[in-house]
């Protein structure tokens, strides 16, 4: 395919296998956005084409409907802890030879129909896996959902339950299903992101895996925040979905408790919100701009999610976080261990919750360490992370 200006333009396919949340869309957007402005074709191959519909569609994007995988028979599913990746992998029905070869071959038969020129893939094993060797892959993502690739095996990064298999039987799994397609075998499990590409966005206090040798983070793909200066008067900050377990506890404790506050729910009915409005606690109907909201808000209370996490530790605001998720429990225990946030089970009562956020609002020696995380991170190279994708992904598409 030309370009006017006589520059070789390709076709990138932008992948996203799990998740459940627009975490994983957003970031494969900032990359879009910037490699389309360089004459690049687009298309997104989302695993849940409706909640991403506006946001693709928004920028003009094709988007087309990723393989989906269902969850095995397994009771309990959603109640079954994951101490290593591996374990991930297993729960979202890896280890069933069946499941495997079905999506290795609708991936391929999709890539064999699109003919991308590079792909980028963010928590994406299975699109990994099944492209190994076909065409050049850009893996992205925080440090839970892009685990370390040079490793024997994959680290035990939750305390609690046993894996579900042993990572040697499901590398045979694997392997057993790479030699039927006639694909690369792998010497490792972790090899499954070992791609032409390996990109951990996020900074050293949000990745579970920081430490392991030849571990990189190349910094978070939002805007760069900087650290602002606690505001005179307190300020509450809550953002999470609707359907975030704990949410109404959340709000009506906030609501009760006096301090000024502005919320934002995802996915919350005008109803909702005017039962929740008061004197104290604005309720927004659209999203605000963290780089605005962030600055006046003394404490921001959220449910994990890396990309808030991060937008916090960088302005340099304490945090109460429920985390639901895997990922977003993981960002929790982290954050609580360095002292930079509080966190509250998906069952909080009123009255467990009251007291912590009380805690956490009053807890100047938190803010301060909060400030002086943010600085420290202020004082590192963490802003260019979209620019060192783009420019690998160029050496790609358009060698020298």
């Amino acid at each position: 395919m030309g370009h006017p200006g006589g520059r070789i333009v390709g076709k990138i396919l932008f992948g996203w296998e799990f998740g459940a949340s627009l975490g994983h869309v957003y970031p494969l957007l900032r990359i879009a956005n910037r490699l389309r402005d360089n004459g690049h074709e687009i298309v997104f191959v989302c695993r849940d084409v409706v909640l991403a519909s506006d946001l693709v569609r928004a920028e003009g994007y094709k988007l087309i409907q990723a393989p989906f995988w269902k969850n095995p028979p397994i009771p309990n599913l959603r109640d079954i802890p994951t101490p290593s990746y591996a374990d991930v992998l297993v729960r979202q029905g890896f280890a069933y030879r069946k499941n495997l070869v079905s999506m290795m071959s609708v991936w391929t038969d999709l890539v064999a129909l699109l003919k991308p020129d590079l792909v980028v893939a963010d928590h994406s094993p299975g699109l990994s896996l099944a492209l190994r060797g076909l065409v050049p892959v850009f893996n992205v993502g925080n440090g839970f959902t892009l685990p370390p690739s040079g490793v024997e095996e994959y680290p035990v990064v939750n305390r609690g339950g046993k894996p579900l298999m042993a990572q040697e039987r499901l590398l045979a799994i694997f392997n057993e299903v790479n030699r039927e397609r006639g694909a690369p075998l792998l010497d490792r499990l972790p090899q499954v992101f070992d791609t032409e590409g390996q990109f951990v966005c996020t900074v050293p206090q949000l990745d579970p895996y920081h430490g392991v040798p030849g571990r990189v983070q190349v910094g978070p793909l939002e805007d760069s925040m900087t650290p602002a200066p606690l505001p005179e008067n307190p300020h509450i900050f809550v953002y999470m979905a609707h359907d975030i377990a704990g949410r109404e506890v959340v709000l009506e404790t906030v609501a009760k408790n006096g301090l000024p506050a502005t919320a934002y729910i995802r996915g919350a009915s005008a109803r909702d919100r005017a039962r929740y409005a008061s004197h104290s606690l604005t309720m927004l109907d659209k999203p605000v701009d963290f780089r605005s909201m962030l600055p006046k808000s003394s404490l921001v209370i959220h449910s994990g999610g890396g990309g808030t996490a991060t937008a916090c530790l960088m302005t340099g605001r304490p945090q109460i976080m429920l985390p639901t998720q895997a990922e977003a429990n993981l960002n929790a225990r982290l954050l609580r261990s360095r002292g930079l946030a509080e966190v509250a089970p998906p069952t909080v009562t009123p009255s467990h919750f009251k007291a912590i956020l009380a805690r956490a609002a009053g807890n100047r020696e938190m803010a301060e360490r909060c400030l002086q995380n943010a600085e420290i991170l202020a004082g590192e190279d963490w802003g260019n992370a979209l620019g060192r994708i783009v420019t690998a992904a160029e050496a790609i598409l358009s060698p020298a």
